[in-house]
């Protein structure tokens, strides 16, 4: 579970990630849905990096389930969210769209994951089983190696959380500017409001 997470499922979110970016770019994020799109995307990066990260840090048990899980669902309404909030004001082409499922699923992926591997410890949340939950946060053994978790939260840093202050920056800077919004196709907000 560590290595699919490790070298296959983080590696793809990073990659989605930095590709949402682009798209962003592109359909001028900052001058049509602006800050408010741009703060959802830092409250889904906040709600999905717990799930898809833990594994790789902490023993899974009981209190770690629960708590990705938890955290799998709560993004995941904050993706509905940000479609119903996003869709009137910017145009979301087929790409992005595509791009928005690689960035959806590794926090169930991970979660499932760790489920199927520790279903004791699931079964035990709901009092099944003949293990009992455990809820102690406890680092994993072994640790990944120290090399991997610096060439890992680099590339986080890189193509993950430095675009995504440029992001931010450039939407701070329309809604100063007064230009959020003035982008957004005339036909969105009539097309979305009959819905």
């Amino acid at each position: 579970m560590r290595r699919l997470t490790a070298w296959f499922i983080v590696p793809l979110w990073i990659g989605a990630g930095f590709a949402d970016y682009l798209w962003h770019r592109r359909t001028r994020i900052e001058t049509t849905s602006g800050l408010e799109e741009g703060l959802t995307h830092s409250l889904m990066m906040l709600e999905a990096a717990p799930p898809v990260l833990a594994p790789l840090f902490l023993e899974i048990n009981a209190g770690v389930l629960a708590w990705m899980t938890a955290l799998s669902v709560l993004h995941e309404a904050t993706v509905l969210f940000d479609l119903w909030f996003t869709a009137p004001r910017r145009a979301i082409p087929a790409g992005e769209q595509v791009t928005h499922t690689f960035l959806e699923a590794p926090p169930f992926l991970v979660t499932a994951a760790a489920i199927s591997t520790h279903w004791d410890q699931f079964r035990a949340l709901f009092g099944r089983g003949s293990e009992r939950p455990r809820f102690q946060i406890r680092l994993q053994h072994p640790s990944v190696p120290v090399s991997n978790i610096i060439a890992m939260f680099a590339t986080l840093t890189l193509l993950g959380a430095l675009p995504h202050a440029d992001e931010l920056r450039r939407c701070i800077q329309a809604k100063k500017a007064g230009t959020a919004g003035q982008d957004t196709p005339a036909c969105l907000p009539e097309v979305y409001s009959r819905s």
